[in-house]
């Protein structure tokens, strides 16, 4: 719950064809029981979902604070799926308790059924080129069912083609992501992407797709 010490919904901007527009223009509305999974094949390449990820971390914690009368000490239902050996731990992303770091085959069904498992509304997959994964009807009836949105995010920030982009402060974010970086094994060998040009802010891109679409984007 670092987060809400620093971020607000005021510290990200979203635009849309050069214009800026609101959150809910480009991005699914949040309550508390929505369920976001970002889909990587290394630990480091979710942090390209960086600021979508933070940016619904903080829309959470400012639905709470709308509904809730109590204080709360309490997490999103958010997830990583990772098919690497070498996972990284998300926490600083507010992706926590690590369990919802999920370490998973490279095998379209298992990562699918691992997604439906965890009732994931909103998935993230990476801008790699489609395939056509080999999913049981069963699993793949699961999803069409529960999943309502679908982003393409590239690691390095800037997938092949875009429909919007979120922009939010260097600070402290860029040191959240390096301290993901540094839950790696090989973390020596891993950087953190710039994410933009300027100094002061990350910028990041995302494109929205078809649950199809999504799922021929699986890193398998």
């Amino acid at each position: 719950m670092h987060t809400t010490k620093e971020l607000d919904s005021a510290s990200f901007e979203y635009r849309s064809d050069g214009d800026v527009v609101s959150r809910e223009t480009v991005m699914p509305s949040i309550a508390s029981d929505d369920r976001i999974g970002v889909v990587m094949g290394t630990g480091a390449e979710g942090l390209g979902a960086g600021n979508f990820i933070l940016s619904c971390v903080t829309a959470f914690y400012e639905y709470l604070r709308e509904t809730r009368e109590e204080d709360f000490f309490e997490y999103p239902d958010y997830y990583t799926f990772q098919t690497t050996n070498d996972p990284a731990d998300y926490r600083m992303l507010d992706i926590y308790p690590n369990h919802k770091n999920v370490t998973v085959e490279p095998i379209a069904e298992q990562l699918l059924r691992s997604i439906n498992d965890r009732a994931i509304t909103t998935l993230l997959v990476p801008d790699i080129s489609p395939t056509s994964p080999d999913i049981d009807d069963i699993t793949l009836q699961s999803a069409h069912r529960r999943i309502n949105n679908c982003y393409v995010y590239d690691p390095d920030g800037y997938p092949s083609t875009a429909d919007f982009s979120i922009r939010q402060p260097r600070k402290p974010a860029n040191e959240w992501f390096e301290t993901t970086v540094e839950s790696l094994n090989d973390a020596s060998e891993v950087s953190v992407p710039s994410f933009g040009s300027d100094d002061n802010w990350i910028v990041q891109q995302f494109r929205q797709v078809s649950v199809t679409q999504a799922l021929e984007r699986l890193p398998v």
